[in-house]
């Protein structure tokens, strides 16, 4: 029988290996001969990634850097951490100076909303993280040297005070990080209307390399009302060798082409005027635009207007307006309202496929009655549904991002928090595929408002029967909806030591790429950095706790980065670790019911080793079976369930 398989053709063999369940099976099965040992070099480890994780963009391999195999560990690693939610956190702040009569230097300015962007390069394995901190521009280069080393990093800062910008009026808004030329720089939008491309570049940072002049006309730069054209989002679309850019102010949304060399001005290509083209738009805003089906179409979130989710397409007769599809569906099934104000900086798409050019027409919104929607554009999707917090119904999201159809994170509106939501779609891997099979239940036991306790189809099965493809009592449950709550951090009462910031939002989200294993929140004051890390201390000393290709093994050193304190603290800010509390919040899926806040269940705080401290071996050997991070539970949580 073993030989009849190996003399099998290719394309047989392909699919199946497209049906292996996790690494662990494709490295048993190139250790069992050389065919199959060469088909899995060269193919099955690429396959594995397309096939468990189509919706992510992942790059091909760059020849001598990283191979599929790598890969295939690190988003099979990502995955875990997530679905264990396995998130450490660190706070970059300003250094805050006391002056001689004891107050701070901050102390009688209102804090800055930070907005940030990042980008990973996985060949380079370097990192770039820019954000605006209020009038000023800071960046942080962080390039992973190996396992074990200190990881290069570097500072910079652009000085607003030193440049003669105001507190306040000359803020940054909106910032993004492009490829120009085939060096990095990145795009600024300031609340005084000025639109710049600066170079990020380290031995010429903040450098103006372009101006984008609001008007086709120069002479009527001028005279344009600054309060209108207040930058307030932008978006960047890649398409072949063009490179384009959404900028969206109160009252219009010009298109303009990135150009390949420097320029001292540069005209948008085309205007979409809101007052002009949209009906019913005396009193309406531009909040924020996102590139849609591949710049066919663009996305726009509008306020004080009776449809605030629309988009338009640039046909050759000029612009084409319409309303966002509704879906009778949606708004019976969920009890939702389309006449609810979204929250502008909110759009965000979802990429279905990888392979499709990352063109799509799924679109994620937050609105202000605590949802977030997922919808086709243009049609009635079949894909249409409709999320929210399960315990605090009415907690609103600021800004998103989304890691394909695989989750999405969700920036609090009204406090320090994010939740995680799954997407609830169809998940081709599982790691709990990986663990050996167990005669019990999962556990802890989640907190779930809306979801009865569940039953495995058999009892009395302690293995899973591969040759039936038939589960286990444990692999059978650890798949099910109800043993993958969502979850929530808490940041409010780790960060009140450290910020003067008291309450705020997470005004931005940005990760470098989707197997960038860490992301960033821009919040008032300062900068959230959180990375995909089980609990140190929870761990074996030679067990890797980071991304094993993608992490950094330093990220928690002074500055966020090995070597970089010293430039950390000549750009003026300082890293602390933050601690939060965590809250399973349900299936996340919106209830018609679900129209009043549940009392908050005890929130599980940071235990450290303790849950696993004591002689009983069995704790020990379960370990690896726990729902979640150690690091959040105690050791109660762990023992229950029998």
């Amino acid at each position: 029988m073993a030989h009849r398989i190996v003399e099998l053709p290719d394309d047989i063999l392909f699919i199946i290996l497209a049906r292996l369940d996790c690494t662990r099976d494709l490295r048993a099965l190139a250790l069992s001969c050389c065919r199959f040992h060469h088909l899995v070099e060269n193919d099955g480890w690429r396959i594995f990634v397309r096939t468990k994780f189509p919706s992510l963009s992942i790059p091909s391999p760059a020849s001598g850097i990283h191979a599929w195999q790598q890969l295939a560990e690190s988003t099979t690693w990502q995955s875990r951490s997530w679905d264990k939610r396995s998130l450490q956190f660190q706070a970059l702040l300003p250094r805050v100076e006391p002056r001689r009569n004891g107050r701070s230097q901050r102390e009688n300015r209102s804090l800055f909303m930070s907005v940030v962007d990042a980008h990973f390069d996985p060949v380079s394995r370097e990192e770039l993280v820019v954000w605006g901190a209020g009038e000023s521009i800071i960046a942080r280069y962080r390039q992973r040297q190996g396992p074990g080393k200190v990881s290069k990093t570097a500072w910079h800062k652009l000085d607003g005070k030193e440049l003669g910008l105001s507190v306040g009026y000359d803020d940054v808004k909106t910032v993004k990080i492009v490829k120009h030329g085939g060096e990095r720089a990145f795009i600024t939008g300031r609340h005084n209307r000025q639109l710049s491309l600066l170079s990020a570049e380290p031995d010429r940072f903040g450098s103006q390399i372009t101006y984008f002049r609001p008007a086709l006309d120069q002479s009527v730069d001028s005279y344009l009302p600054s309060e209108q054209e207040t930058m307030n989002s932008l978006d960047i679309l890649s398409s072949g060798n063009r490179t384009l850019i959404a900028a969206a102010s109160n009252s219009s949304l010009r298109i303009y082409e990135l150009p390949e060399s420097d320029a001292a001005a540069v005209a948008p290509v085309t205007t979409y005027h809101l007052e002009d083209n949209t009906p019913g738009s005396n009193s309406a805003r531009l909040g924020g635009a996102r590139w849609m089906e591949n710049g066919e179409s663009i996305a726009l979130a509008l306020a004080g207007c009776k449809d605030p989710l629309r988009y338009v397409a640039l046909t050759p007769a000029g612009w084409a307006h319409h309303a966002a599809a509704k879906s009778e569906r949606v708004e019976k099934e969920f009890g939702i309202k389309y006449d609810r104000t979204i929250c502008p900086n909110s759009l965000e798409a979802v990429h279905f496929h990888s392979g499709a050019k990352r063109g799509t027409s799924l679109l994620l919104s937050s609105w202000r009655d605590g949802t977030i929607r997922l919808q086709d554009l243009r049609t009635p999707s079949p894909f249409d549904a409709v999320y929210q917090d399960n315990v605090d119904p009415w907690s609103n999201a600021e800004s998103l991002i989304a890691y394909g159809t695989e989750r999405f994170v969700a920036g609090g509106s009204e406090s320090f928090t994010i939740q995680i939501f799954d997407f609830r779609w169809p998940k081709p891997y599982h790691h709990t595929s990986g663990l050996p099979c167990l005669g019990r239940r999962p556990f802890p036991q989640p907190h779930q408002p809306f979801r009865r306790r569940l039953t495995p189809e058999s009892r009395s099965r302690s293995q899973c029967d591969h040759i039936r493809n038939r589960r286990c009592h444990w692999h059978d449950l650890a798949r099910s909806l109800y043993y993958r709550p969502n979850a929530k951090f808490f940041f409010s009462e780790s960060i009140r030591s450290l910020s003067r910031s008291g309450s705020s939002s997470v005004w931005s989200l940005a990760r470098g790429s989707d197997i960038s294993p860490n992301f960033y929140m821009g919040i008032s004051g300062g900068v959230i950095e959180a990375t995909l890390e089980e609990t140190p201390d929870t761990l074996p000393p030679d067990r890797a706790t980071v991304d094993p290709n993608f992490g950094f093994d330093d990220w928690r050193a002074a500055g966020g980065g090995g070597g970089g304190a010293d430039a950390a603290a000549a750009s003026g800010y300082r890293a602390r670790p933050l601690v939060p509390a965590l809250m399973e919040t349900g299936d996340g899926y919106s209830f018609k019911g679900n129209d009043r806040s549940i009392l908050l269940p005890p929130l599980l705080r940071y235990q450290g080793p303790r849950e696993w401290a004591g002689a009983d071996e069995e704790v020990g050997g379960l370990r690896r079976h726990h729902r979640l991070d150690g690091g959040y539970q105690t050791e109660a949580d762990f023992l229950d369930e029998r």
